[in-house]
């Protein structure tokens, strides 16, 4: 038992230091003018096997982008888009998977879904907003 005992405080006397992670430090933007407000809201619809973009407060915006990409079946995926607001609100449907003659096969596996909407205000103004899609 002693043998024992005098085993563990070895062993416990014998660990490595261990210190926490250095904090976070943010970033400057980098020259780019960022502005607060949200433009847009996205959701994942399983349902459809695709991310819903709505893109709202559009009164102010003169044009909108939106990028998403993502892994499907071990192959880097994306879709590119962008609008020109004609009222107050707007959406896009972002399928995962492609689409030809009205025939679409969707993609598996989905993995790193990642969706940037940039926003551009008529003020002149940019708003960038990325959304991490857990799939």
């Amino acid at each position: 038992m002693k043998r024992f005992i005098l085993l563990v405080i070895l062993i416990l006397m014998a660990t490595s230091h261990v210190s926490a992670a250095k904090p976070r430090v943010a970033k400057s933007g980098g020259g780019i003018k960022v502005v607060g407000g949200s433009y847009s809201t996205a959701r994942l619809s399983r349902g459809t096997n695709s991310v819903v973009v709505s893109f709202i407060n559009l009164a102010n915006v003169s044009k909108a982008s939106y990028m998403l990409s993502y892994t499907g079946g071990g192959i880097a995926q994306g879709v590119v888009g962008s609008i020109t607001p004609v009222g107050a609100i707007d959406s896009r449907d972002l399928y995962f998977g492609t689409c030809s003659h009205g025939v679409c096969t969707p993609h598996y596996n989905i993995k790193n879904a990642r969706l940037v909407v940039t926003t551009y205000l008529k003020s002149g103004a940019k708003n960038v907003k990325l959304y991490r899609i857990k799939y």
